[in-house]
């Protein structure tokens, strides 16, 4: 009987499709002619560690009131727009009126990763302003901090920026924008939760079969350690950045790879990679 590879994509429920689709597609390093000559089975499992929902940001609406009156800014009109996650597209797309969504796209639209651009892309396409020629900007390095460093973000003195997000969160982008200048506005759309008790059993169960998770953002791998009642030794996972390796290890998980970056492509060929190199009779 071949051992088995169990591979669980943690992300949230509306954001997983395409990379679970993707990961089902590895190549087990068989022969296509000869499917017998496979070492392995591979199996790909399903398991947010993050459950997402929407929240309505009530003041946001009084304090966009207040500034549109004390000043010339029109209703969502910003001198930039930036998206955090496709969460952040998905969910003010759902809470804002049509005409306001609308507005928003017309703005020159910033997206901390390529997958979030693509979104973003479509959204324009479909809802925004056909005359907005605008590209949507955004880094190679898919974080904060290389959002910041291009150079669009050199000098914003007196400029108005809005940030569509998940409530809480990372500070660095709007404390990176305050500091060249720019007044930062945050609209916050959904809310980031814990995994109910019907999820965290399934979570417990998958770890006793000794899987590969897949962990993409501090707060899964928090969530993770959290179901695991703060024992993760052993559980082994492939992480996405520096800064969550550094975490995982704090942490005592077994960090297996890291991938380039958070993209579907980088997590699919980080895994594809590790499946070449496992050894084979």
């Amino acid at each position: 009987m071949k051992p088995v590879i169990r591979i669980v994509a943690t992300r949230p429920n509306n954001r997983a499709t395409q990379l679970v689709d993707a990961l089902a597609k590895l190549s087990d390093g068989s022969d296509p002619l000869d499917p017998s000559s496979s070492a392995y089975q591979l199996e790909t499992i399903h398991c947010p560690l993050i459950q997402i929902e929407n929240y309505h940001d009530s003041a946001f609406q009084q304090r966009l009131d207040k500034l549109c009156t004390s000043t010339s800014l029109q209703k969502f009109a910003f001198d930039g727009v930036i998206f955090i996650s496709g969460n952040a597209i998905d969910w003010a797309k759902a809470s804002l009126r049509n005409d306001y969504w609308q507005a928003l796209l017309s703005n020159q639209l910033y997206a901390i990763g390529e997958q979030t651009a693509r979104l973003l892309e479509s959204e324009v396409s479909e809802f925004g302003d056909k005359s907005n020629s605008k590209a949507i900007i955004h880094p190679q390095q898919m974080n904060s901090e290389g959002l910041l460093a291009l150079p669009q973000f050199k000098r914003l003195q007196g400029q108005n920026w809005l940030i569509v997000k998940g409530v809480g969160g990372r500070q660095t982008l709007k404390q990176g924008l305050q500091e060249v200048g720019s007044q930062v506005h945050e609209l916050s759309v959904y809310r980031r939760k814990q995994p109910d008790l019907s999820l965290q059993q399934k979570i417990k169960a998958l770890h006793g079969k000794d899987p590969l998770w897949l962990i993409t953002s501090l707060e899964a791998l928090n969530n993770l350690s959290q179901v695991l009642n703060k024992k993760p030794q052993g559980c082994r996972i492939i992480v996405s950045s520096d800064r969550i390796a550094e975490q995982a290890n704090k942490m005592n998980f077994q960090v297996i790879s890291q991938a380039k970056d958070a993209s579907d492509k980088s997590l699919v060929d980080c895994m594809q990679t590790l499946i070449n190199n496992l050894p084979r009779n």
